[in-house]
């Protein structure tokens, strides 16, 4: 249902099948979403015809450019590309009326897509995520005798985030009384959901007690329904003031039982500081080994 981004692995369909009618009905949001390479794929791609437009109105119109060479379709779009980028090194100049109504469309045109392509930008290099480093797989392991569901995170960037919140929901398939089947999300209360200062690592623990929806769980009941381990980050980066957030989700192939995180914070016996070792970050090992 879910991939370890946290990302719907569940195709859409009966949703508009036209690409174009999808990407005009949210523009905005499909270019915030899109990859840093697209997007100036698209914008350069958006130049380009925007002057071959232009370019093809003057050669077709016979538009006189001053300074152009007679029939020359490539020095209008030389021309075209100096006016949308108003660039305007003064060689080239309109030299009659069809020419002038040219330049004053296609510099209406170059603010707009400049402004677009300025917003768009802007947005796309301001939004601030958590940098999160995920352990690839969550184990169950026995915490004062109780089977406790942990996973561990760590913060991969250099600065602080203050006021850090988990939330942890359990998603799996149920058969309803009329033999239709369901999917159901649980929330998994935690030993402790928040943190006031998020700066290195941290372990989360669910009790796997008489009143967790995980209580008598078996991994052949997790496979069975499906299930995943759906966690939500929230806090404020200290460095940007800004709310940042992050999500992960562990699926029920991704949890190993009867199993424990190895130990990450460690002691330099030469210099005697503390480091954490993200060498060992993702390792496990059985319960029943020496710690």
């Amino acid at each position: 249902m879910f991939r370890p981004d946290g990302t719907v692995a569940v195709e859409r369909r009966g949703l508009p099948s036209s690409w174009r009618e999808t990407l005009w009905a949210d523009v905005y949001h499909a270019l915030r979403r899109t990859t840093w390479t697209r997007l100036f794929g698209a914008f350069g791609l958006l130049f380009f015809v925007t002057n071959l437009f232009f370019a093809t109105v003057l050669y077709l119109g016979d538009a006189t450019i001053i300074n152009a060479r007679p029939g020359s379709f490539w020095d209008r779009f030389y021309f075209s590309v100096q006016t949308l980028a108003t660039i305007g090194y003064g060689y080239m100049a309109p030299g009659d009326a069809l020419a002038h109504w040219v330049v004053t469309v296609e510099s209406f045109c170059g603010i707009l897509i400049t402004a677009i392509t300025t917003g768009i930008v802007f947005a796309k290099f301001g939004t601030t995520t958590a940098k999160v480093l995920w352990a690839r797989t969550a184990v169950i392991s026995r915490e004062g005798g109780v089977p406790t569901l942990q996973f561990r995170m760590a913060n991969a960037r250099a600065s602080a985030i203050v006021e850090a919140t988990i939330r942890v929901s359990l998603s799996w398939t149920e058969r309803l009384p009329t033999g239709e089947e369901a999917r159901r999300i649980y929330d998994l209360p935690l030993r402790r959901a928040t943190s006031p200062l998020f700066a290195l690592s941290w372990t989360a623990f669910h009790a796997i007690d008489d009143k967790s929806p995980l209580h008598g769980a078996t991994a052949a009941l997790l496979a069975d329904r499906a299930a995943t381990i759906l966690v939500t980050f929230t806090g404020i980066d200290d460095a940007l003031a800004t709310t940042v957030h992050a999500r992960y989700a562990y699926a029920w192939d991704r949890i190993a039982w009867h199993h424990r995180y190895v130990d990450v914070l460690h002691d330099d016996p030469e210099t005697g500081a503390r480091y954490l070792d993200y060498r060992q970050f993702h390792d496990t090992v059985p319960d029943d080994t020496r710690r």
